[in-house]
This record gives C-alpha cells, structure tokens and sequence, in this order.
C-alpha cells in the first residue's frame, strides 16, 4: 500500500514538472483600443515642433535687402544718361518736362540743369551754383498740368503750370521751354526743347 502511494505521487510530481515546461509564457497585454485622452497627446510646453523654429529662409538676411539709391552727387556736370531722349526731344514738350520732374524728385541737379538751354549754361548758374540753389528742396514732388504752345520770332514756346510740393513748403510757378522751327541751318541744340525760364524759385 505504501510502495503503491509513493508511486502515484511520484508520477504526479513528474506529470506536474512536465506540464510545466510545456507552459508558455502569456502573451503581451494587448493596448487598450480606447483613444488617448487629449491632454495626454498634447506635448510638453518646452517641446518646440520643428515649423516653429526659425529657419535660414525667415532670418533676416542683411545682403537679401535692397541698398538705398545713392543720393546724387549734387556737383557732377555730367546728366544722368537715363535722361538722354528727353534732352534731346523735338517733337514732345510735354514728356520733356516730365522728364525734367522727374530729375528734380531724384535730386539729380545735373540732369535738371541739363534741360536749360545751351547744356545748362543758359540756367545763368554754374553746376555747383545750381545743386547749391535748388538742393534746398530734400523731398520734392512735382504736378505739372498741361501746357499751352505759341509760336513767335521763328521758335516754338511751350508754357506750362508746375507745381512743387517739399515737406511743408509748396512752390507755385510756370516753367517755359522754347525750341527753334525746323529752319535749315539750326543746330540741333537750338532744335531740342529746353527750359527758356521759370518763375519757380526753390
């Protein structure tokens, strides 16, 4: 009876250390299918996304900047070529003077002695005389309503009404251009439309 007990439980403890090698390990918990909450999917506040952070296109870049015109040199003789079609204009007063404008908003007081007769010389200034006079304007823009012409003495005069607005001032005057009539023998300085005189006084 006792040889037949021990039997039985030593074939039960080996059954049992058999079952349990056989015994596999439980499967990983699988994840909950419920979503996250959204405070949890939010990210810390020292979390910076990357579209956040400043990249090389949004840093200012010094050299991508356009560099201010430089002021014109105010003692040149030399017209600025820009200017060259309207100086010697024969056709078109009214896109001379506009032209002349122009030059005086940019300060180019070279090209605005330019359009005065003789290259200048008939402005009664030399070019440092004439930037030292008109360069009392620092901002100025220029109305110019249309003109009339007449004819007398063999030359053509076109007048016109100009208006000069500088800060707080405001200058009111005529601006005058002459050319000669297509007369054989003219030259072409007398030929082109240029500045006669004017009543402006900057």
């Amino acid at each position: 009876m006792i040889r037949f007990c021990l039997a039985t439980a030593l074939a039960s403890a080996v059954a049992i250390n058999v079952a349990g090698c056989d015994r596999r390990p439980d499967p990983a918990p699988r994840a909950s299918a419920t979503p996250l909450d959204s405070a949890e999917m939010t990210p810390p506040p020292w979390i910076v996304a990357p579209s956040d952070l400043p990249s090389e296109d949004s840093a200012p870049d010094a050299a991508s900047k356009p560099a201010p015109a430089p002021a014109a040199d105010a003692t040149t003789a030399t017209p600025n070529p820009a200017y060259a079609a309207a100086l010697n204009a024969r056709r078109d007063p009214g896109k001379v003077l506009a032209a002349w404008g122009t030059a005086v908003e940019a300060r180019d007081w070279a090209s605005v002695r330019a359009f005065w007769g003789d290259h200048g010389k008939a402005s009664g200034l030399d070019p440092r005389a004439f930037a030292a006079r008109w360069s009392h304007l620092v901002q100025p823009r220029v109305t110019i309503q249309p003109g009339d012409s007449e004819g007398a003495a063999g030359s053509i005069y076109y007048t016109a009404p100009v208006t000069i607005i500088d800060g707080a001032r405001r200058l009111n005057g005529e601006v005058v251009l002459r050319r000669v009539n297509d007369v054989p023998g003219a030259s072409a300085e007398q030929l082109r439309w240029h500045i006669e005189s004017t009543t402006l006084a900057p």
